[in-house]
């Protein structure tokens, strides 16, 4: 998943996920306990492309973009949290992260304090920082394919991969898995052949500008076990799959609002990565609650979300009846 980890920096890391894989999930946490395993970062919120059903569509290009801008001060205030001090995980997220002018900084910093940085891009940025993001120390880089990055992919994918090789995804819609069967595993298998570790298939969210349910991939359909099969027969152990959403009685697993923790750079809260929502009302904001970790981490949205997941004889919470995640045990 990522590169190697440095075990004797990353020791009260490593003691950190052992606790959360060992100890019971409670609706109220304390951070104690452990403290979330996965750290997410806007690092900006400006983008050059503009995708239907990215997650984030509705708050991109602001007119006050800098406000929302990464920098390597406003990092360091936020690793100077409890909450993420202690993940293992670093995932900058955007927008396009290669916008954000101090990202090589910022991943330089925090690969050399051990955390395992992962950078979630369009790509179209990266052969000009490819050198430099390796040289910082960066973990994982993650493209996200779309039809806007397809020609540049072409040109200049094999070249980035021979510096860093990189991983792949794509959000899969239940239109492509019935009409373009084809069509993706042909973009897989360019991947595959020019140099990518992997092709990770990412279920079909209804959010972002354009929701739509009718997109949703259930674990019953049929075209998507059968895309599978193809996929597998084609690029076996290339792919990986995660959970569909689930028909029927739903097995409640999902791990995010104990796992990971999410923010802007302006210390706003997202409440999970299957919603753009973000916490409100008192202590919802990491810079309002810097000497006060626990009341953030049991914000009381948090609180009722754990525990509707945590009682077998409930209904999972509404937000998470149309995301895939709500069968997924983490990891």
């Amino acid at each position: 998943m990522y590169r190697k980890t440095q075990v004797l920096r990353n020791i009260p890391r490593i003691w950190n996920y052992i606790k959360y894989r060992s100890l019971p999930r409670e609706s109220t946490m304390s951070v104690k306990r452990y403290t979330p395993q996965i750290a997410s970062m806007i690092v900006t919120k400006r983008c050059n492309l503009t995708c239907s059903f990215c997650s984030v569509g509705n708050s991109l290009n602001p007119k006050d973009w800098r406000d929302s801008e990464a920098t390597l001060e406003k990092v360091q205030r936020i690793f100077a949290n409890p909450l993420f001090s202690n993940c293992l995980g670093v995932d900058l997220l955007g927008g396009e992260p290669m916008l954000c002018k101090e990202l090589v900084p910022i991943v330089a910093w925090l690969s050399k304090r051990g955390h395992l940085v992962n950078i979630n891009t369009n790509g179209l940025r990266l052969d000009k920082h490819i050198v430099d993001l390796k040289r910082a120390g960066i973990s994982r880089i993650s493209i996200s394919l779309y039809e806007d990055n397809q020609e540049y992919l072409e040109e200049n994918l094999s070249n980035i991969n021979k510096i860093f090789p990189v991983h792949t995804s794509i959000v899969l819609e239940r239109k492509a898995v019935e009409n373009r069967q084809g069509k993706i595993l042909k973009k897989a298998t360019f991947m595959r052949d020019a140099g990518c570790r992997s092709f990770n298939v990412m279920i079909y969210r209804p959010q972002g500008l354009n929701p739509n349910p009718n997109e949703i991939i259930s674990d019953t359909l049929p075209s998507y076990i059968e895309f599978i099969k193809k996929m597998e027969d084609n690029l076996p152990g290339f792919c990986n799959w995660p959970a569909a959403i689930q028909i029927g009685k739903v097995k409640k697993r999902c791990p995010q609002i104990w796992q990971r923790i999410a923010t802007t750079m302006k210390g706003h809260m997202e409440i999970c990565c299957g919603t753009e929502d973000i916490l409100q009302g008192p202590n919802s904001n990491l810079f309002d609650c810097e000497d006060k970790p626990d009341v953030l981490f049991n914000h009381p949205t948090l609180v009722s979300l754990r525990k509707q997941l945590l009682d077998e004889a409930s209904e999972p919470p509404d937000m998470c009846k149309t995301c895939n995640l709500i069968g997924d045990p983490g990891w």
